[in-house]
């Protein structure tokens, strides 16, 4: 069909398209809510919808999980490569996929994508991916762990096409929906999200009938241009430079192995390059992700970091990085790797990289405005279960419970982080309702409330998690319980500017007899009937120095129940209600820092190229901003300079000690040995060396 020429597209008609677009996207997913049964959907909102070019790029994505958005266009793009010519692509066709190694984020995220036509012009792709509670495998649930290779987990299923030409394919559904051990709930959500496609097609043709074909294709387009040159500007005004991270994920559902995945992000102009190389060889199974998936984690996590402030277009986010891995590791596993738990494992610590090192970035800038941008790590990782069994009436379920979701935020510059915030790349995510969960799974909860001392201390604190206990009750027997996590041991949160990290999050099986059970962080277990459940949320990232929280910010949070009276001690140097016990305290701790007392602060920080909030370079050295003290020549490594003080994973928690291999991670605090600042605190292995953050390039 051939269509008038495009009118003039004014700042004007422009923002009141993107902004109609806006809403039609919003309106597929109130069809995925209206349509689905699952609470993982209706409630949870674990799922996404975008609105994506011709060519496959997202221009519009939803504010709930950012992965699964930014998975669409890899997907749609594999679809356009192989089918578009042979069988090739019509009008009302739409294609399934759960396949982890085309972009599926894991094999319960399943994905369902749509061509928008215009006759027989191909305008515009739409699409959404949602949670299902089970698509097969062993395991109920689909997170296998102890699987050995994807054959053992549930087998994903390529990119298919299950409608076409406006009717859905029998076939295929069943195909589908035979894989899994809730297939009702299943079909509901595959009937939403075939749904939502159908109401996205019709509204564009609707806004293409009213401004013509052309404009609407201008309007996808310019959106992701627009977005693309405002990222572009932003980051030409930061400085250039390498920053780094480490992150860890400990067990692999079959032995208690950690592997590694570092980053190096390094900054140049416009462009940022995001290295992630330095990684573990892959596991077996379970907490791989493809290399499709670590670079949705990493678009997903500059898009918020970098561009909260910009219109969430991904596509405009792909065009300014590049991604570097190395095939056959953690973040790049090669067939037959399983990936059931990717998303949750070595994905949150992408994730987390990512955050921290643009969080360094950010405080190398001498603009203060930027440093508004400086943000903590928020909870990585969960202790995330999916139970499965008979209730006494003889209905049997399966379900992921998302009680492992409200995590705390990390700080910001100048602000604590959200309280039970849950994953800064799923803003619109939630927890589900405690009532929802009684009413579709045989559960009684005792208690859902916040976890005092699990945000990470600094000058601005982390958000805490939240904690839940429920016992199993209206079950027939004994009930499936696979719980699955990483973080359990080494905090994996990460505080940022010398800020400290959350505190680690666990599990907890009290049998009825009263014998407690800490359950490594992936294990298929069994619940009987009157077993309590507790699930320990961990906290977000602090920003800053401890020691330099406002007293009264200190005793506020202990006034809420946030931090305990025992924490404000220990975590910040607070007695509560005594100012002049507080001084002394911190002072005492200063001095405990560098083994002397600390110099006094300066006015003014010294002169120099700005490295961080505590390190300025000059004349080829590295200078204390706080005090002027010389750390030394820039020719050594900055780290090497700094006091250094280890302590153990478990100093502000048992619970990381409850199972062996705690002593395999430590703490590692650096300082300034003139004033004792807290410039730096990492976790890592005992026996890794220190990691170098920060470097700048030379002009």
């Amino acid at each position: 069909m051939s269509s008038s020429p495009a009118p003039p597209l004014d700042a004007a008609l422009f923002e009141v398209l993107r902004n109609r677009l806006w809403a039609i996207n919003d309106e597929a997913v109130d069809a995925i809510v209206a349509v689905s049964g699952s609470p993982i959907a209706t409630e949870g909102n674990d799922f996404n919808s975008g609105i994506l070019t011709a060519s496959g790029e997202v221009a519009l994505a939803g504010p709930y999980v950012l992965v699964h958005a930014a998975a669409l266009g890899q997907v749609v793009r594999y679809v356009i490569d192989q089918f578009g010519e042979d069988p090739g692509i019509g009008p009302g066709d739409m294609f399934i996929t759960n396949d982890t190694y085309v972009g599926a984020p894991h094999q319960p995220d399943v994905m369902v994508m749509a061509p928008v036509f215009r006759g027989d012009r191909l305008i515009a792709w739409c699409g959404s991916c949602v949670h299902q509670n089970d698509v097969g495998g062993p395991v109920p649930g689909s997170i296998t762990v102890g699987a050995t290779s994807i054959y053992e987990e549930a087998v994903p299923m390529a990119p298919t096409r299950i409608v076409e030409a406006g009717e859905l394919l029998a076939d295929v559904e069943q195909e589908y929906l035979g894989r899994s051990r809730t297939p009702e709930l299943n079909r509901l959500d595959l009937m939403g999200q075939i749904e939502a496609n159908r109401v996205v097609e019709r509204r564009i043709n609707g806004l293409c009938d009213r401004y013509g074909t052309d404009t609407v294709v201008a309007v996808l387009d310019g959106l992701i241009d627009r977005t693309e040159a405002a990222v572009r500007a932003g980051l030409v005004s930061l400085p250039d430079g390498r920053w780094r991270h480490r992150g860890l994920v400990e067990h692999d559902g079959i032995d208690d192995r950690v592997y590694e995945i570092g980053l190096t992000m390094t900054k140049r102009g416009d462009t940022l390059h995001l290295d992630f190389t330095d990684a573990s060889p892959q596991a077996p199974a379970l907490i791989n992700t493809s290399r499709a998936i670590t670079s949705s984690y990493t678009m997903a996590a500059v898009m918020t970091v970098l561009g909260y402030s910009l219109p969430w277009t991904p596509a405009a986010f792909w065009r300014i990085m590049e991604v570097d891995t190395t095939p056959g590791t953690i973040v790049d596993c090669l067939w037959p790797a399983g990936m059931s738990m990717g998303v949750t494992a070595a994905g949150q610590e992408v994730r987390t990289a990512v955050n921290v090192c643009l969080s360094r970035m950010f405080d190398a800038s001498d603009d203060p405005d930027v440093h508004s941008q400086i943000l903590a790590s928020c909870v990585s990782g969960s202790f995330t279960q999916t139970i499965s069994g008979t209730f006494d009436h003889g209905r049997n379920f399966s379900a992921m419970l998302l009680d492992g979701l409200p995590g705390g935020s990390g700080a910001r510059w100048g602000g604590d982080g959200p309280d039970t915030g849950g994953y800064l790349t799923s803003p619109a995510g939630l927890c589900t309702n405690i009532e929802t969960n009684e009413q579709h799974y045989p559960v009684l909860y005792r208690y859902r409330r916040e976890r005092p001392d699990s945000g990470g201390p600094g000058q601005w604190r982390g958000g805490v998690g939240v904690e839940h206990t429920y016992q199993l009750h209206r079950a027939a027997g004994p009930v499936t319980s696979t719980v699955f996590a990483h973080g359990q041991q080494p905090p994996t949160a990460a505080g940022v500017v010398g800020g400290e990290p959350g505190m680690q999050h666990t599990g907890i099986y009290e049998r009825s007899d009263g014998t407690i059970e800490v359950p490594p962080p992936k294990q298929v277990g069994e619940l009987a009937p009157g077993d309590l459940y507790a699930n320990l949320c961990g906290g977000g990232g602090g920003v800053g120095d401890p020691l330099d929280r406002d007293p009264v910010a200190v005793e506020h949070d202990v006034a809420e129940g946030l931090v305990t009276e025992a924490g404000a001690t220990r975590d910040y140097g607070v007695v509560v209600g005594d100012g002049h016990a507080t001084q002394a305290l911190r002072a005492s701790r200063r001095r405990e820092r560098i083994g002397r007392d600390p110099a006094p602060p300066l006015d003014e920080p010294p002169a120099g190229r700005r490295l961080s909030s505590t390190v300025v370079l000059a004349d080829r050295h590295y200078l204390c901003r706080r005090c002027g003290h010389s750390h030394g020549p820039t020719t050594k490594p900055l780290v090497s300079l700094l006091t250094l003080a280890r302590s153990p994973v478990d100093e502000r928690t048992s619970w990381p000690s409850a199972r062996p291999g705690a002593d395999r991670f430590e703490l590692r605090r650096l300082f300034c040995p003139a004033c004792a600042v807290q410039v730096d605190v990492q976790v890592a292995l005992a026996d890794a060396p220190l990691l170098e953050t920060a470097e700048l390039i030379e002009d």
